[in-house]
């Protein structure tokens, strides 16, 4: 087994002290020869960590030989028993899973029970829509970020590197496999500004503007909201009901309108009646002072009033209040106006915003 030790010189892209003591911390990422410990090892495993006294440090554990993958593992696991957290990228479905079997199969005890996971995968994985680069592994994220790498390899590429490196040796080898781990492990400290985005759309929203637009004879209702933290990189998001522009902590929905005529259908519909001849309905309260034979009961199919004027789409569950309106009584869309929103209360704004969120996954309900 060859260890490594030398100081990092870290930038803390997200308030890392929001999340507790940075001392409980370890930043981990492990090197496989292959999926599964039945038929593969773990010739690496790096960490990241940091004390008050000599800042963040980077250890790697190499194992130069075939026989040396349990003394890298009791050499680990004897340095991470002390951290209350652990940080990678997908270590919940690979490393920390990969790392407990191997244990087992030596016989030997772990120290991941009883400790916190921060899995950056499954912390980025809500968000994806938004950050349109398809793929969202930990390369991925990093080019969304800013973050450049000198390593240019895979781990499925090194896996050959790791067996040049055990039949001939060679530091050029070593260094490869180094740096790729390296990268890998140093790399998370920038991923955990991913952890903004979270905080962005399930954090709360202040009304700044409500407004109707018409850019090239296409109307849109505009929704402008400041959020309660930062973005670090802009985001955007273009979906069925409506589409999202966020930048910093200001976050704007688009959302499409209509123009036209549309149906207010009345819940009360047994309290109406129609006039057959003038094509609207009246309460019951005015109806009486008609002539029977002008007018008929309502039902739910013709109990509406019709209304000009543009209309925004309503997704979700509606601010209690709001007046809704569709193009027909078996249409399943719902639209509702400026005038409507402006009677529904003064939350009905921040509301119908956070269902657009909720609607498009990216809020919880």
């Amino acid at each position: 087994m060859k260890e490594f030790t030398r100081p990092e010189a870290v930038i803390m892209s997200y308030p890392l002290r929001s999340l507790g003591n940075p001392d409980d911390f370890l930043f981990l990422d492990i090197e496989t020869t292959g999926l599964t410990p039945e038929t593969a090892q773990i010739y690496l495993i790096g960490a990241l960590s940091h004390t008050e006294d000599t800042g963040w440090t980077l250890r790697q554990w190499f194992a130069d030989s075939l026989s040396s993958e349990e003394e890298i593992l009791r050499a680990f696991f004897s340095f991470a028993s002390s951290f209350k957290t652990l940080v990678h990228y997908n270590g919940d479905g690979f490393d920390l899973p990969f790392l407990m079997r191997c244990a087992a199969q030596y016989g030997i005890p772990h120290p991941f029970e009883g400790m916190n996971s921060l899995d950056l995968y499954r912390a980025a994985r809500p968000y994806r829509k938004v950050f349109g680069t398809g793929r969202i592994n930990q390369k991925s994220m990093e080019l969304f970020l800013g973050l450049s790498r000198a390593d240019r390899f895979s781990g499925g590429e090194l896996i050959s590197v790791y067996q040049n490196y055990l039949n001939a040796g060679g530091t050029a080898l070593l260094q490869q496999l180094l740096l790729h781990n390296e990268e890998d492990v140093t790399g998370l400290p920038v991923l955990l500004s991913l952890l903004s985005y979270r905080d962005f759309f399930l954090g709360s929203f202040s009304e700044e503007e409500a407004e109707e637009k018409n850019d090239d004879g296409t109307p849109s209702f505009r929704i402008r909201l400041k959020g309660s933290c930062c973005l670090p990189v802009p985001v955007s998001f273009q979906g069925e009901t409506f589409s999202l522009e966020a930048e910093e902590d200001r976050l704007t929905l688009i959302l499409p309108c209509f123009s036209g005529e549309l149906l207010y259908f009345y819940d009360n519909y047994r309290d109406y009646y129609c006039l057959p001849e003038e094509d609207r309905v009246i309460h019951k309260s005015v109806a009486e002072f008609v002539d029977r034979s002008a007018k008929v009961r309502a039902t739910a199919r013709t109990a509406f009033a019709r209304k000009e004027g543009i209309f925004f789409r309503v997704t979700g569950t509606a601010p209690s209040g709001l007046k809704l309106f569709r193009p027909s009584y078996e249409s399943r869309e719902r639209w509702s106006d400026l005038e409507s929103l402006g009677q529904a209360g003064e939350n009905a704004l921040l509301l119908l915003a956070e269902e657009c969120l909720v609607s498009a996954g990216l809020r919880e309900s």
